[in-house]
């Protein structure tokens, strides 16, 4: 009874402030969009910047992201690896998501405390941003409310666990999970405490698989990274170190305007999502090649990779494509292995083909240059297009059935249904064109893409106010969502950076008595295998701050390294067990077994295989684009 009445008291308390700040820090990010876009045009056309425009994007980001924190919690939007959490029983799932939401619950609430321990030093010694003088003590505030509210959301779920257990007579069980939880909690201090130490020669393999036990228990990956890497530096130095980072990591890692791109990409598509545009993409290319074999699923690949341009996200072309493109190959009789493993591969592309948030997110981790990433992944993009379409012919020439011949059209058709994608057109011109031409930066690339899209939607009168804010919040949820697992990543990198184990890693590696590509496709091995079961995300976050130093140590470009790392995660969200675009396909077919998606994978999978290793093969196929723009 205490445990579902304190859950209840926590989510009337939780939620209402909770959705408001969600809303306010939600419409920052098409503020953020305009004054971006007004600061371009007045750059380039009237020789004058609007002052301080960049001061206030890193201002309103840190808004967005910390406001939006709790609600995505309670939403359940925040990534957490449940590769085997899911096959447990539900008890079982239960018992494990109480220890983990209650250890990173007390987690946040510790960095609330840190958060408000620096407003207070802010504030007496009147610490201001640089140009426009705004005091930094109410910055730290606002992460101290977003940190105290997700703290409160993940204990809310924490008891709401609790209570089920208990439900079921285990009482005693639940007190002994809380009591775990606030153990390893407490590790942060057992340096001040009991001055435990740790031996150096011990640590990669100790906290490698203290990392591996957390996210394979079902914990969210954010507060896995952070809690290692406080526990890390305080059992390597002393407490304060740990706690010293969680003061100003928070906001010293959100408080970036390179990082505004994200959420600029992520609105872009949003807004392309809900306007319609998938509509037409999917018509043109239908109208071209439909007549063939497979056609249908040829033209499902390339209206794929023309919505993945503009849309930068797997999980949204998959998804989208999916309602757009299967009542169609069905209605001309293709069968569902085909369909559906067509549209799932197909969205693969989505986060190859710049605009890419992946690319973006690897480019800040290895301080690379994005504009190089995205040109980078034009050409292994285009490549994994014509492998598809490739496979696709020769699966209908041994199996004519699979997707029959659909009707033919005039060229008339085809040349007008071309016209009629000419936002999709513009909107990559104008991102992949700005940037080349040195008009703007690719993070205001990403302002002007979503502002663009913002006055196509309304042009077409497909955008209103519903559309619009629906794009807006879930812009919200899902940069919050990423921007949790940048600042866990930014804890435990600076335990990494301070401990030395990437540049350890890196001078082993060197060593060995083998040539450099093996040590390389063994790096790419292990991420083809962690990719199968982590998903994109926790894929880069977690090995490129490790494996990255070892690439370049033996002489790899990290452009190229880097375009590798997001095919392997592509590969990725296809393969099993977890396969995340898999399971979309089966949310948007729910009356299609996933046996049968995953046989119809297969064809695309081989493909995969053969792109990745013309890639590592051809190197000069990912960097000859970013020579060019050097």
């Amino acid at each position: 009874m205490f445990f579902a009445q304190t859950s209840k008291t926590l989510n009337r308390l939780i939620s209402p402030p909770a959705s408001f700040l969600n809303g306010v820090g939600a419409s920052m990010s098409l503020v953020m969009v305009i004054l971006v876009a007004i600061n371009v045009l007045a750059r380039d056309l009237f020789g004058k910047s609007l002052m301080a425009a960049v001061e206030l994007e890193e201002i309103m980001l840190v808004v967005l992201v910390f406001w939006a924190m709790a609600h995505s919690q309670l939403n359940k939007k925040h990534i957490g690896v449940d590769f085997f959490t899911s096959r447990l029983s539900q008890t079982n799932q239960q018992m494990l998501a109480c220890l983990t939401n209650a250890l990173s619950g007390l987690f946040f609430l510790l960095c609330t405390w840190q958060s408000l321990l620096i407003a207070w030093t802010y504030w007496h010694k009147n610490a201001t941003t640089l140009h426009l003088q705004i005091s930094m003590a109410p910055l730290a505030l606002v992460v101290a409310i977003g940190l105290l509210l997700l703290g409160l959301a993940l204990i809310k779920d924490a008891l709401e666990n609790s209570a089920a257990l208990a439900a079921q007579g285990k009482r005693a069980g639940v007190w002994m999970l809380w009591a775990l939880g606030i153990a390893l909690f407490l590790l942060i201090f057992s340096n001040q405490w009991l001055g435990w130490e740790l031996d150096p020669e011990n640590l990669p393999y100790l906290w490698g698989a203290a990392l591996l036990l957390l996210l394979f228990s079902g914990m969210l990956i954010g507060p896995a990274l952070g809690f290692l890497g406080a526990v890390g530096m305080s059992l390597c130095f002393d407490t304060s170190a740990g706690l010293g980072l969680l003061q100003t990591v928070p906001l010293s890692a959100t408080m970036s305007y390179s990082l505004c791109v994200i959420p600029f990409f992520i609105l872009m598509g949003e807004i392309c999502f809900h306007s319609g545009i998938s509509d037409k993409l999917y018509r043109a290319a239908y109208r071209w090649v439909g007549q063939t074999r497979g056609g249908l699923s040829i033209a499902t690949v390339l209206a794929c990779g023309a919505f993945s341009a503009v849309s930068g996200s797997s999980l949204a072309t998959a998804a989208t494509m999916g309602t757009v493109a299967l009542p169609e190959m069905r209605r001309y009789g293709y069968q569902d292995s085909l369909a559906t493993g067509s549209i799932a591969a197909g969205g693969t592309i989505g986060i190859l083909i710049p605009p890419s948030v992946i690319l973006i997110i690897y480019g800040v981790l290895v301080e690379v240059s994005i504009a190089e990433l995205f040109f980078a992944g034009i050409v292994p993009g285009l490549l994994s297009l014509l492998y598809y379409v490739i496979a696709i012919m020769i699966l209908t020439r041994i199996k004519p059935d699979l997707g029959p011949r659909g009707p033919k059209f005039s060229f008339r058709e085809r040349a007008s249904s071309l016209v009629e994608t000419w936002e999709v057109m513009a909107l990559f011109g104008l991102v992949m064109g700005g940037i080349y031409g040195g008009w703007f930066t690719p993070t205001e690339a990403g302002a002007i893409g979503a502002a663009g899209a913002l006055i196509f939607g309304l042009f077409r009168r497909k955008l209103n106010r519903k559309n619009l804010t629906d794009s807006l919040l879930a812009t919200g949820r899902t940069t919050a969502m990423v921007f949790l697992v940048v600042i866990g990543t930014a804890i435990f990198g600076y335990f990494l950076t301070s401990t030395q184990i990437p540049m350890r890693l890196a001078e082993w590696a060197v060593e060995l008595p083998v040539p450099p590509y093996l040590v390389v496709a063994a790096i790419i091995g292990c991420c083809f295998v962690l990719g199968c079961v982590l998903g994109t995300l926790p894929l880069v976050f977690i090995t490129v701050p490790i494996f990255a130093p070892v690439v370049e140590s033996l002489g790899y470009d990290l452009i190229w390294f880097g375009v590798v790392m997001v095919v392997v995660s592509e590969i990725g969200l296809i393969t099993p067990p977890v396969g995340m675009n898999v399971f979309i396909m089966k949310g948007v077919a729910d009356d299609v077994p996933l046996t049968t998606i995953f046989r119809g994978i297969v064809p695309f999978l081989l493909a995969d295989i053969a792109r990745l290793v013309t890639i590592i093969a051809f190197p000069a196929l990912t960097l000859f684009l970013p020579q060019l723009l050097r």
